[in-house]
């Protein structure tokens, strides 16, 4: 295995559903697994510590990554209200500019967010502030992937390096 991936749409109403659906698509992938977080909350396969583990879930989908090669970061966002004020906190002026004239600046934004957050995850930092949301895609060395979704509402991104550990 060297970089796998996968992103189911359902709708599920509370988040121990969320996490089961996540289980089930990790189980998929690789068969029966053990998943434990870090002191950050980041998931990790202690049973396969060679592995870079990436989990996200939204209430209309989940998605998990996994790598051999190095650090991954997924993110999955169903459409939600989204206040300008959190835009205008996590966007650089340029990308704001570009989402309030976006045929659905929610879903350009909802997008913009999975692909800063998936670089996060990647990174292994999380969200320490909304800082670090803004300046998310100045690592030239990252590869983001938009990727497909079986719902127009649904919206996910992967990270991984281009220099591979």
């Amino acid at each position: 295995m060297t970089l796998r991936w996968r992103v189911e749409c359902g709708e599920w109403k509370t988040h121990e559903e969320q996490r089961e659906a996540t289980r089930s698509l990790l189980c998929n992938l690789l068969g029966s697994v053990v998943v434990e977080h870090d002191d950050r909350g980041a998931p990790f396969l202690p049973l396969s510590p060679e592995l870079t583990l990436s989990i996200s879930h939204c209430r209309k989908a989940v998605a998990v990554a996994v790598s051999a090669e190095g650090p991954v970061g997924i993110d999955v966002e169903s459409r939600r209200k989204v206040s300008e004020l959190l835009m205008e906190r996590v966007c650089a002026p340029e990308e704001l500019a570009e989402i309030r004239v976006a045929a659905d600046p929610t879903m350009a934004f909802l997008q913009l967010w999975t692909r800063k957050e998936a670089v996060l995850k990647m990174r292994r930092t999380g969200i320490q502030g909304f800082g670090s949301m803004v300046r998310a895609l100045e690592d030239k060395d990252v590869i983001i992937k938009d990727l497909s979704c079986d719902l127009p509402d649904v919206v996910a991104s992967l990270a991984t390096c281009k220099t591979r550990q």
